[in-house]
Parts: structure tokens; C-alpha cells; sequence
């Protein structure tokens, strides 16, 4: 069985490379990466996996780099709409002209049934696989404790931790976690057509802030604000405005719940229970 593994020089994609290579020979393990001559491909290579090139703006790399694959993860992609739909409809047609036989997509929260600002993106490409015919299976990722180490940075060098997000919770999961339940899905069989929600507990920004002053024994506050405030403050910062009305938003999912996990599958796929944020952070930072 030959796995490939989009997004190989990336911080998902290798880890989920790490996780295949503990249970799976190397020789079953490809790695697609835009640069294979990149330091990170380089030194999967000298690892004994493949690494071959793979862009999703050229669909004739990818049917050259899932020929005789039998499984494949597919990164999720960034940009604008019509860009991340020319991308993954690459990828789903290279797929079907290789003979891929199962594609694993990392995708967001309840990407279904959410009005969160990132699900919408998520359920149009889940939707691109799904009418492809091909064997699927969705991971829907909730949020990476990882994606708050540039706040967390500031924080830690004076700043207050600044929500417009209330009360509302967040799954917050530590990412080699997301990394090696994905690595058991890929590594074994009985999953065709199953949907996973990966998250962990779930707290709000208070909560999250508390177990950040515990590992560190800072004493980070708490600035609450509403979206007008903190659309302003990162106008102050700099922010280019398409990233200031983006990250609004997130606040503003975040607050009515789009991050909340209504259940998890993430402890059931990694037979133990996943890191919580003080055990994550202190895995991150500590």
C-alpha cells in the first residue's frame, strides 16, 4: 500500500509523514511537496521516503505524483475562492486519472452545517471530493493551540491577550495529535466515507489565557472588547485589511459557537486521550 502525503515539507503534513513512518515502512510513504529540493524534502529523502513534486495549480504534476498511489492526504490550500476550487478540483481529477483509491481531506468544525467564517470553503471542497466517486474520508480539524504562538509571543512580552470572542469556547487541539489520528487513518482500513470531528475540550479565552499563565507563570490579562475595538487595534498594528476583516470574523464565529465541539472522535482515533491546552502548551512553550 503506497500513502501519499500532500503538503510533506509543512507542519501537518510532516508530522503526519513522522507519525506513517513509526507504523509503515518508509518505502510505503511519498512525500509531495512544490520544492523537493527544499532542506525538509531533502532530509525526508534521506530518511528513504520518495519525495516527489507536487502543485495544485498543475494538475499534470499531480497525476505524475499519485501514479500508483493508493491512498492520499490532501492538504487543505489557501486563497481566494476561485483559487482553492481550482486546486482541489486538480487534485480530485489527478486522483481519478491515477486510480487513487481513497483521498483523506483535513477539513474544518461541523464544515456541514456551520456558518463559521472557514467551514463554507471547507464543505465546497469536501463536496468536490464527494462527487468525484472516489472513497473519502474527512478529518475536520478544530483549532491548532499552535495557531496562538504569535499571540502568545506578545503576551508573554507584555501585551494582554485582546478577544472580541466572549464567552465563546473553542476545541483547541495540539496538532501532532490532529497529525496522528489522521496517520492511524491513513495506516489502516474500515475507513471509507467516515467524517471525523478532531477537537479538544472545550474553554473559552479566559480559559485558555488561565492554563497559558499557569505553564508560564506569567500573569497575562484578559482584555475583552467588542468587534468595532478590536478591528481597530489591529488597524493600529498594521494589519492589512483583508487579514483585519478576516480575523473579526473568526472572533465573531468564535463568539456564536462556530468553534465549539459538539463531540470528538479525536480520542477514539488516537486510543488515548489527546493533549489538553496546559499539557499542549507546555509541549509548545514550557
Amino acid at each position: 500500500m503506497k500513502i501519499f502525503v500532500s503538503g510533506a515539507t509543512g507542519h501537518l503534513g510532516g508530522k503526519i509523514i513522522e507519525f506513517l513512518a513509526q507504523k509503515l515502512p518508509t518505502t510505503d510513504i511519498i512525500a509531495g511537496t512544490r520544492n523537493p529540493a527544499s532542506e525538509k524534502a531533502l532530509s525526508l529523502t534521506a530518511q528513504g521516503i520518495e519525495v516527489r513534486k507536487a502543485d495544485f495549480e498543475d494538475q499534470a504534476s499531480l497525476i505524475e505524483a499519485f501514479t500508483g498511489v493508493d491512498k492520499v492526504f490532501i492538504v487543505s490550500t489557501f486563497g481566494d475562492l476561485e483559487s482553492y476550487i481550482r486546486q482541489q478540483t486538480n487534485a480530485v481529477k489527478a486522483a481519478q486519472q491515477a486510480g487513487v483509491k481513497q483521498l483523506v481531506y483535513s477539513s474544518a468544525p461541523r464544515a456541514d452545517v456551520s456558518q463559521f467564517i472557514l467551514a463554507g470553503p471547507h464543505l465546497v471542497r469536501e463536496n468536490i471530493i464527494k462527487e468525484s466517486g472516489i472513497p473519502y474520508v474527512f478529518v475536520r480539524n478544530n483549532w491548532y493551540v499552535e495557531n496562538e504562538l504569535g499571540t502568545i509571543q506578545q503576551c508573554l512580552n507584555g501585551a494582554p491577550w485582546v478577544t472580541s470572542a466572549g464567552g465563546g469556547k473553542v476545541g483547541w487541539v495540539l496538532g501532532a495529535d490532529l497529525a496522528e489520528a489522521t496517520a492511524n487513518i491513513l495506516a489502516a482500513d474500515g475507513h471509507d466515507y467516515k467524517v471525523y470531528e478532531l477537537g479538544g475540550e472545550n474553554l473559552t479565552q479566559a480559559d485558555f489565557v488561565a492554563a497559558l499563565n499557569e505553564v508560564t507563570g506569567k500573569e497575562v490579562t484578559v482584555m475583552n472588547v467588542d468587534d468595532a475595538t478590536y478591528s481597530a487595534m489591529l488597524e493600529q498594528a498594521n494589519l492589512p485589511a483583508e487579514m483585519i476583516g478576516m480575523l473579526t470574523m473568526i472572533q465573531q464565529g468564535i463568539r456564536e459557537g462556530g468553534l465549539e465541539n459538539n463531540h470528538s472522535d479525536l480520542e477514539m482515533l488516537l486510543g488515548r486521550k489527546p493533549a489538553g491546552v496546559q499539557e499542549a502548551l507546555q509541549q509548545l512553550i514550557g
